[in-house]
């Protein structure tokens, strides 16, 4: 299953080999290197199946951590959107929050990064976000449906 998928990542080189990577793997991809731009693509992207996000998009700031202030608006907005987060700066603090309260769906470090297994993980989340989507519209159908069955047997329409 091929996914639409938003790199959120401020260093070009590992936002172009990421891209490169899920690119030969079939995915539609796009890139966004700082706060606002990943923004408005994910306000104007309804079916946008993962998020690849850095936590700080303003490496030269310490304190910056624009990726998680980005990860809890998708986590509000798109709940079907799937959330990776990767980072070279992420402590066990950040990275139980990405998880606990943004719901991320995982969490990888650059200096440990493993291509292998972070495609897997991003193909999984791709057919997550696809089931969530679907279960979604299905649920909205039923409910439609069950509401049309309504008023023809109550108001006789």
């Amino acid at each position: 299953m091929r996914g639409k998928i938003l790199i959120v990542e401020d260093y070009a080189d590992w936002r172009e080999l990421l891209c490169g990577m899920l690119q030969r793997e079939g995915h539609e991809v796009k890139t966004a290197s700082f706060f606002k731009q990943a923004q408005e693509i994910v306000l104007s992207s309804k079916d946008l199946d993962v998020v690849i996000l850095d936590i700080r998009l303003v490496e030269t700031d310490e304190t910056n951590e624009d990726g998680m202030r980005l990860l809890s608006e998708i986590h509000q907005s798109r709940s079907a959107t799937r959330v990776i987060m990767i980072t070279g700066h992420g402590t066990m603090e950040l990275q139980r929050k990405a998880f606990k309260t943004y719901k991320a769906f995982d969490f990888f470090r650059k200096e440990q990064f493993d291509s292998e297994e972070f495609r897997r993980c991003v193909q999984e989340a791709v057919e997550e976000a696809a089931r969530d989507r679907q279960q979604s519209r299905d649920k909205g159908y039923m409910l439609g449906h069950r509401y049309r069955r309504w008023q023809r047997e109550n108001l006789g329409n």
